[in-house]
């Protein structure tokens, strides 16, 4: 099989000589139909233009005929604005289409154009965009017609979108993935920060555009997890001058401060955001455990709270230079900081066979933690038309962070006394990490006629990491802290990947569309342990991953496709470090420097039935994964709870989705996704029984335009889940908002609550050869907020515009004289 992705690997790479000797036209298309607003009569001769966004050329164009009906063939992929005339109806501006090798064709459905009143009026009109989008492999959650836009968190955006699982730590995952990567702005998120809920906890929601859920991403991306949620920010595509400040305080003592600002010229864009976050938050757990072993029986209880105060900043700046229409060049960066404090008490009960205490052990901790990241990233862009587009970029990030605890731990006997055989811990355990990472990329894409498309692209991806622990023991005697050999190691950990893909597509003139993609990676792995002596290298290993897909549109209302997809799980620095964590001595964890990676294939069969009012998306997956990653946990005959890593025999998960829209009327709208999955688990680790279970995940929202410039948003989402030992009961979170617009649409307020029925928790059940275990973790969530927002634009209008301004006359006279005005 190897042998056969090796052989289409060759082939795609061998078409580049084929792509670069013809010279033939780019095949990107547009289409859609014109209809009266008041009445629905289709409108024939109007004029339809696109123009390279900030450019002074009008591309291509024509005009609507038979029935309102249009289509513009041939189009250079690129990015542009879409302008829509005729006499007697208001203006339509569609702001940014973009058209690449992966949406070469843009089906802009049925446009209402308004009657003018009078005059032609100068107002860009049309309808709201959907706020979620779906196709075949992926879900576009559209930030910006959310009424949480402003004065949120990316955390926050990411509760609403379909599919997808936040965890009261706000770790986002897609829902029937056992493992997600976070991307921002198609970027692996992970290389950025040492913590990725810090830093989309701190993102401002202002400075999102969407948010895209891949479950079957494309073989441009990095073939490790098994899907990706990729957040886009924006970039700052109109004329002129535009901005967002918002300001958020909830009765949690949580509060927001964001700001988001773009400058556009002709040639030149920039744009900014700042966020800052202050979180306050209570968590309270516990831990119920039988212990079985031949000859006793006894329980092991621990009951936890924590109070936690964090504080974080992101800003973040970036900006594109269009040098001409064939070359730009694009640059980001993004600086993170957080700070925290925490205290927390842990007290463990030790039971005997009868349930009555023989030993308490209370422990008190105070915490301190930081973290600082830092990323950079530049793309250069060359549009060459006929022979294809190249882009090169390149990312440079680093993180650096420290922890620290102070414990305080008193052991007590069965009548609460101090125990005579062991004396009081005081300990202090300090962590840090220090992290860098490059990724330099370089991509091609072009056109082979009208109907096929070519993708080629490599990419090297060099990863540092630096991570330890000192731990050290209060002596009484001397009151001096020793440093426990056992508790303390540096982690050293290099982890580079090169990488190159490639891809044709092929779409007919009968609708049907072919993709075949493959990507081949090198991993190159090593770390270094203190505690070894000398550095651990694995064996450099090379993958292939195929990509297959096929799709069908039937009369532009069903669609149906089938995908098959290959993805990697490598074992990450937190999987492999061997440090013992003894934050709690009953439970204690560590990484397994012995684990591999695990392989993932999954096939999907997906349909869609479109109508004007509504759409609905149902899809069937099966996947199976061989030496599946799982956190394993085994109980020593003292009783302690040892969780680390290791590679189960394989799993196999069957999963149906189903997600549709449903637009009530022009004000009313509702999405809704649900996902339900079985896994089975078959393993030849007799330290966990085969095993089978299910997994749930559902979404539902609504939103309504009221009178008086008030607007409704509802979501509520329910999630369960199934894992190797066990499993984890249902959770539902609800969020729901009212928001008012005022002074000419520049100021908003809004009122929030989430989880106003009851708390967040996770309550799970864990079983093994000789424990079970109840486990409970509730936070506070339950939280109203309140909102104000103040959005500033001074938007001027491009050369495009203003030169399309200049023909109208030219085409009112056409238009009025009985003819079609001249397509451009």
């Amino acid at each position: 099989m190897k042998k056969l992705y090796l052989i289409v690997l060759f082939l795609a790479f061998t078409a580049v000589h084929y792509a670069f000797a013809q010279a033939v036209a780019t095949g990107g298309r547009v289409n859609g139909k014109l209809v009266d607003a008041s009445t629905g009569e289709a409108v024939d001769f109007a004029t339809i233009a696109l123009f390279p966004i900030g450019g002074d050329k009008m591309a291509k164009g024509t005009s609507s005929a038979d029935g309102g009906n249009f289509a513009i063939n041939n189009i250079p992929y690129g990015a542009y604005t879409v302008q829509i005339t005729f006499v007697g109806y208001e203006k339509f501006l569609l702001d940014s289409l973009v058209l690449n090798d992966e949406r070469a064709m843009a089906n802009m459905g049925v446009i209402k154009l308004k009657p003018a009143g009078g005059a032609l009026a100068e107002v860009v009109i049309g309808d709201r965009k959907k706020t979620v989008e779906y196709n075949a492999d992926q879900i576009t959650y559209n930030v910006a017609e959310s009424i949480n836009a402003e004065g949120s968190t990316a955390t926050d955006i990411l509760k609403n979108v379909p599919m997808v699982q936040v965890d009261v730590d706000g770790n986002a995952t897609i829902a029937g993935k056992r493992s997600t990567r976070i991307f921002i702005d198609g970027k692996p998120s992970d290389f950025m920060t040492s913590n990725i809920s810090d830093l989309l906890s701190v993102l401002p929601s202002d400075a999102i555009e969407k948010i895209e859920v891949m479950t079957n991403p494309p073989a441009k991306y990095s073939a490790d997890g098994e899907g990706i949620i990729n957040v886009v920010l924006k970039k700052g595509y109109k004329v002129g001058m535009t901005g967002t400040l918002a300001a958020t305080a909830g009765t949690l003592g949580d509060y927001n401060l964001n700001s988001y600002g773009s400058y556009k010229t002709q040639k030149y864009a920039i744009n900014s955001s700042y966020g800052f976050s202050g979180r306050y938050n209570i968590n309270n757990s516990y831990n119920l455990r039988q212990n079985n072993f031949a000859d006793t029986l006894f329980y092991r209880n621990n009951y936890r709270g924590q109070d936690q105060l964090s504080l974080g900043h992101n800003a973040r700046i970036g900006g594109n230079w269009d040098i001409d229409s064939i070359n730009s060049v694009r640059f980001n960066t993004n600086f993170n900081i957080n700070n925290s404090n925490a205290s927390n008490y842990n007290n463990r009960f030790y039971l005997d066979e009868n349930a009555e205490q023989s030993r308490l052990d209370k422990q008190l901790t105070t915490r301190g933690g930081s973290s600082m990241n830092y990323s950079a990233d530049f793309s250069y862009v060359w549009r060459g038309g006929r022979k294809g587009q190249v882009e090169i970029s390149g990312n440079f990030s680093m993180n650096r962070s420290s922890n620290f605890d102070a414990q305080n731990t008193a052991y007590l006997d069965a009548n609460g006394l101090p125990m005579s055989n062991k004396r009081a811990l005081e300990r202090m355990l300090n962590n840090f990490g220090n992290n860098h990472s490059v990724t330099l990329k370089a991509d091609y894409s072009r056109s082979l006629g009208t109907k096929a498309d070519l993708s080629l692209g490599l990419d090297a991806s060099l990863r540092n990491i630096d991570n330890g622990q000192e731990a050290s023991n209060l002596n009484f005697a001397t009151q001096q802290y020793i440093i426990s050999q056992d508790l303390t190691n540096n982690f050293g950990f290099g982890g580079d990947i090169y990488s190159l893909y490639s891809g044709l597509g092929y779409r007919t003139k009968t609708n049907w569309s072919f993709r075949a993609q493959a990507r081949a990676e090198l991993t190159n792995m090593s770390f270094d342990l203190s505690a070894m002596g000398q550095p651990f290298y694995i064996k450099p290993y090379i993958n292939v991953f195929p990509n297959f897909s096929i799709s069908k549109n039937f009369k532009q209302k069903y669609m149906m496709g089938i995908s098959f997809g290959e993805r990697i799980q490598r074992p990450r620095e937190n999987t492999l470090n061997p440090t013992i964590d003894t934050r709690d001595s009953m439970n204690i964890s560590f990484g397994n420097p012995n684990l591999s990676p695990s392989f993932t294939r999954q096939i999907d069969l997906s349909f869609g039935w479109f109508e004007s009012m509504w759409s609905i998306y149902p899809k069937f997956g099966y996947s199976t994964t061989r030496g599946i990653i799982e956190r394993i946990t085994t109980v020593s005959s003292n009783g302690q709870a040892q969780s680390t890593y290791d590679n189960l025999s394989n799993s196999d998960n069957y999963t149906f989705n189903l997600f549709g829209n449903y637009r009530f009327s022009k004000k009313v709208n509702f999405h809704g996704s649900g996902t339900i999955g079985n896994v089975r688990y078959r393993s030849d680790v007799i330290r966990i029984a085969s095993r089978n279970g299910f997994t749930f995940n559902t979404n539902a929202g609504l939103s309504v335009e009221l009178p008086k410039k008030l607007m409704f948003e509802g979501n509520m989402s329910y999630s369960k889940s199934t894992v190797a030992q066990g499993r984890v009961t249902g959770t539902i979170a609800t969020n729901f908002g009212l928001r008012k617009t005022m002074l000419r649409n520049k100021v908003k307020m809004r009122v929030s609550v989430n989880n106003p029925f009851a708390q967040n928790g996770n309550l799970s059940y864990i079983e093994g050869v000789n424990f079970n275990s109840e486990s409970l973790y509730t936070r506070n969530t339950r939280n109203f907020s309140l909102t104000l927002s103040y959005n500033f634009s001074q938007v001027g209008k491009s050369r495009a515009e203003k030169k399309m301004d200049a023909a109208k006359p030219a085409m009112q006279k056409a238009a009025a004289g009985g003819g079609a005005a001249k397509p451009f």
